[in-house]
């Protein structure tokens, strides 16, 4: 509900200033009446609202979820303003009805939808206020919307399915972490002692085990330390330097398996985002600046502006692609092949189609092969750790075998 900062006169006389929430301004005339005061004038508190829309976020599937409800409405044939407003009954979130209810409010006052959706900076990226602008200068804002909400539940799938698919790995990683540092830290010097004492001859592996005990056990505190801090330490610096996030963007496309996986996300979100952008009838030198928004990846986002470049200047896309070997042959072609035929729309479409097949089957593979390899990491560390302990033990009962 809109604040209000207002100006009334009491029946003395006596000037009073004060702040209210009323539905509008004539509604805070009334409000104001009924204090036994009369008012003067009223003015919205926008910089206080600014600051708290901009600070809404939605999740994925409920930003989908909104932009569909409003596009099957308009489709329907139902007013914006009436599409906007949330219906008693109607399942949303607190913050989407808050949406809802402020973008409902700024097109009643005559505000373009577009141009609503810059108070929630968080909620709608800058490619959905450019896709809605020019559907509503194109009279397409239902179609668009649609597509929108098929656009985001693309990439919701595919998110999810990467972080669904990281679960295991991730916690097989933790708990060798956590074997690991128990073992050098706790048990390791209780056997030292022990080995110590026997005063038997000690093979390699235990005097390598027990130097890395004896670090952890005199800088335990510091590794602690650096396990703790170095996440939001990494985080503060690819905030504050871009080059830092060009370089790990360009060591994560070297990994082995994980790099083809990246690299794959990344150019069919650059296809998806393209698709969309021509779709909604917007020039090609601007899709690719908005697809480049969306990539996720410095490395592929510097070839998609040299290629935005190149077609600035007068090349095709295609040219321009031809150079930037980041992109599969597959792709250069397609698009190579819709200029031609100038039917851009269907060659993205099926490059789309390709990838929209390619991205899980690379996730399941790249998983499937990293599962087992973290289960035999397992396997030898926990091997390495007992054969430090019972090598000497055996050697002592088998003084032949030594």
């Amino acid at each position: 509900m809109p604040e209000y900062n207002y100006t009334a006169v009491t029946a003395d006389g006596r000037i009073v200033k004060g702040q209210r929430e009323a539905e509008s301004a004539v509604r805070l005339q009334d409000l104001i009446a009924q204090d036994g005061l009369e008012l003067v004038n009223s003015e919205v508190r926008e910089k206080l609202r600014g600051r708290r829309y901009s600070s809404i976020k939605l999740k994925s599937a409920e930003l989908a979820n909104l932009i569909f409800q409003i596009g099957i409405q308009l489709r329907a044939g139902v007013p914006v303003l009436d599409a906007l407003r949330t219906r008693e009954g109607e399942e949303a979130s607190g913050a989407q009805s808050t949406v809802r209810d402020r973008l409902g409010e700024l097109v009643e006052q005559g505000t373009p939808l577009s141009k609503a959706l810059e108070q929630f900076p968080r909620v709608f990226p800058g490619y959905i206020r450019n896709v809605v602008q020019v559907a509503e200068q194109s009279g397409s804002l239902a179609e668009n919307l649609i597509e929108l909400r098929a656009y985001l539940e693309w990439m919701d799938k595919n998110w999810k399915a990467f972080k669904q698919a990281m679960l295991y790995p991730a916690f097989v990683m933790a708990a060798l972490v956590a074997f690991i540092f128990i073992a050098l830290r706790f048990v390791f010097p209780t056997v030292t002692a022990l080995l110590f004492e026997l005063d038997i001859p000690l093979p390699w592996i235990t005097r390598a085990m027990i130097a890395c005990s004896d670090f952890v056990v005199n800088y335990w505190a510091v590794i602690v330390a650096v396990f703790v801090c170095t996440p939001p330490g990494l985080r503060l610096l690819f905030k504050a330097s871009s080059q830092a996030v060009l370089i790990r963007d360009h060591l994560l496309l070297k990994i082995p398996y994980l790099g083809d996986v990246i690299r794959t996300l990344a150019v069919a979100r650059f296809l998806r985002s393209l698709i969309l952008m021509q779709k909604a009838g917007i020039v090609i030198t601007d899709s690719l600046t908005m697809a480049r928004d969306v990539v996720g990846n410095k490395v592929i986002e510097g070839s998609v502006q040299r290629i935005e470049n190149a077609v600035a200047n007068g090349s095709s896309m295609s040219q321009g692609m031809s150079k930037e070997r980041i992109f599969p042959a597959l792709v250069r072609t397609m698009i190579g092949v819709g200029e031609r035929t100038g039917s851009m729309d269907d060659a993205l479409q099926a490059v789309v189609d390709y990838y929209d097949d390619l991205v899980p089957r690379q996730i399941k593979t790249f998983f499937a092969f990293l599962e087992p390899g973290l289960i035999v990491c397992t396997v030898f560390v926990a091997g390495a750790v007992a054969a430090a302990v019972f090598l000497p033990l055996v050697n002592m009962l088998s003084p032949g075998a030594y």
